[in-house]
Formats: C-alpha cells, structure tokens, sequence
C-alpha cells in the first residue's frame, strides 16, 4: 500500500496498535532528544561570549606593570618581578604598595563617603579594618582619627607582611592577622569599632561576614562600611581587560567572566600575572572576584542580623571619590540623580556606594 495514496487519517489506521479514539500518538523518545536544547543553549551562550568580547576590546585596558610603576594592583604580587625579586626589592614593592594608598587617603579623606567627620565617633577606639590589604589606608586613618589601636584582617599572607612593615615604618599601634571574614580569629566582644572599605563585594558568604562583625563588635561598637554595589556601572571588577561600562546590565557574569578568561589567554604570558585561573564561575561569585551584592540585598541582610542604623549614605553616582572631587561637570550632573537614589529599581545603578554606620544593639 503506497501511503502517499491516503488521507493522513487512513494512513494512521492502516497501521498496527491504532490508539484508541481521543487518544495522541506520542513519538518514541529518542537518546539525543535531550542533547538538543543543551547544545542549542550552549550554541547562544558561546556566542554571548563572542558579542562580550568584542565589547570589551572596543573598551580594552591592559593594567600598568609593575616594572614601571606600582599601584593599587594586589596582582603586583604574582608578578616575576616581585617573586624573583631580593628581599630589598620585595620590601620596596610591598612599601609602594602601602604608600600609595596612605597618600590616596590622606589626599581624599574617607569622611567624604559618609558626608560627615568621623574622628569624634572613633577618636581613641580600638579598631578593627576587615579587608586591610597593605595597610596604607590603615595608617593614614590611624592618624586622622587618632585611633586608640588598629588590628588587620588579610587573607593574603604577603599583604599581611607589607601592612606590617608600613606600621612599624610610621610608628603605629597595629597588629595583623591572616584569616577569613566569616571565621574571625577573635573572641566575641574585642572591638569599638570596623572599619572596612571595597572589601565586603568580594567575601564568599557576605551573610556570615555580618554575622561575625556582629560578634566581635561591643555593644554599642560601630561598623563604617563602604563598598560598590553589582550594578554600579563602573565595578564589573573587569579592569584589567576592559573598561566598558555597565557590561554587567547586559551579560551574564558566567558570560563575562568566560570572555574575560578568554581575553587574558589571547594576551599569553606577559598577562601571567594577572591571569584569572579559571573560566568558569566560583560557587560564590556572580563576576570576576565578586559575590554580586545588590543595594536591596544588603539592606535585608543588615535588617535579618538586628543591626541598628546609624547612618546610610546615598550619595549618588558622580559626586564622591578622589577623581570626581576635580570634576566640577560631574559633581553639577550628579545632582540631578539625587531623586533617583530613592527608587527601588534605579537605586543600584545611581548610588555611588553602598555606605553605612551600623551599631550593634546595647543590650
């Protein structure tokens, strides 16, 4: 029977086991059925990647050796010149290190963040600077705010030993330590005060980081955090490939870090030093290096942990940091954001920083 010859309806019976009326035929599945979309997705991902990359080369960066010059790069560290380096090199480079961020302090105070002085609220107290890297800033707010002490937490070994170096250089009371944000290595109770700035976008378990502030806080001991929030148009932390604000609204960070990878490889091993080791995404990260924190979502998680407010900035976008202080365009156009600091979606994008005072509750 040639069944071309019949209507769909009579070639369907025609066959052996017809389905009962009412009832659909249902093709058999077949072992490749599911690879299909699996392909197809890894297809439009992989050319997500390709678009990512063309962006970020039209805005390419390639960061400043440290052979010529040593800045606020912690990837200084990984450098040959640094590794093979005699112990008066290594002392120099990490002394650089620290020195440029003691003279970025002194020369753009951390009070403007929060708009207000902050000596009198920590004049005295015994501190504690999550985050501290090679303690420059550390020294320089020592100073300022004539701190009573100031104690260190790093996870990088090397940091550790150049803040300590830079300490005793300037005379300060300072202790360093290697350890984590989520498991402090301090017993509960031991500080007046945290200071923690650019640190908190990059903790694995930014929850745990606030529990464990928390616990080693005083009651009545205040924390001063300042940090860019996911959507600030400039902190993709893709820097050292690219420029391009704002990728981050259109792109996946599985997609961004995966061109980012794929741009360091292109470079080959002059970008050794700074290379990612990685294509894929950590189990914590939403982008190269950070946990994607968001405005919203930081403000419920201080909320959960029972912190009281003392003070949120929301300086918009344009009007704080050492490069816009010269900028009197910039600091005219941020005005006109200032309204849209307070809306719940707009907010990610035009608060400079997610910037606060919290105080642990007396009880």
């Amino acid at each position: 029977m040639n069944p071309l010859a019949l209507g769909s309806k009579a070639w369907e019976n025609a066959g052996a086991g017809v389905p009962p009326a009412g009832e659909e035929t249902k093709s058999p599945k077949l072992p490749t059925d599911d690879l299909v979309p699996k392909i197809t997705a890894m297809r439009n991902n992989e050319l997500s990647v390709r678009i990512a990359k063309v962006l970020m080369k039209r805005f390419e960066s390639i960061p400043v050796s440290p052979e010529e010059k040593v800045g606020r790069l912690g990837e200084v560290f990984r450098h040959p010149k640094f590794l093979s380096a005699s112990e008066p090199e290594r002392d120099r480079i990490m002394r650089a290190s620290s020195t440029f961020f003691y003279e970025d302090e002194l020369a753009y105070p951390w009070d403007n963040y929060f708009g207000k002085e902050l000596r009198p609220m920590l004049r005295g107290a015994n501190v504690l600077d999550v985050g501290c890297f090679t303690g420059g800033r550390d020294a320089a707010w020592f100073q300022r705010y004539e701190l009573g002490s100031l104690t260190g937490l790093e996870i990088r070994p090397v940091c550790v030993d150049a803040a300590t170096r830079f300490a005793a250089s300037k005379g300060i009371r300072a202790e360093y330590l290697v350890g984590l944000a989520e498991s402090m290595p301090f017993e509960a109770g031991r500080f007046d005060a945290i200071l923690t700035f650019e640190t908190f976008e990059h903790v694995q378990d930014l929850a745990k980081v606030l529990s464990e502030c928390h616990r080693v806080l005083k009651p009545g001991g205040k924390m001063f955090m300042v940090f860019p929030s996911y959507f600030h148009p400039t902190s993709h932390h893709l820097g050292l490939v690219t420029s391009c604000p704002a990728i981050q609204w259109f792109f996946s960070g599985r997609t961004l870090v995966k061109a980012y990878y794929d741009i360091l490889q292109e470079r080959g091993k002059e970008a050794d030093w700074y290379n990612r080791h990685s294509r894929g995404l950590e189990p914590w990260e939403r982008c190269n290096t950070i946990n994607g924190t968001t405005v919203n979502r930081f403000a419920r998680l201080v909320e959960a942990d029972g912190w009281q407010i003392v003070m949120q900035s929301k300086k918009p976008i344009g009007s704080v940091g050492r490069g816009i202080s010269k900028n009197k365009g910039a600091r005219l156009l941020s005005k006109l954001f200032v309204p849209l600091t307070s809306v719940p979606i707009l907010k990610e994008v035009f608060v400079h920083r997610i910037t606060y005072i919290l105080e642990k509750k007396r009880t």
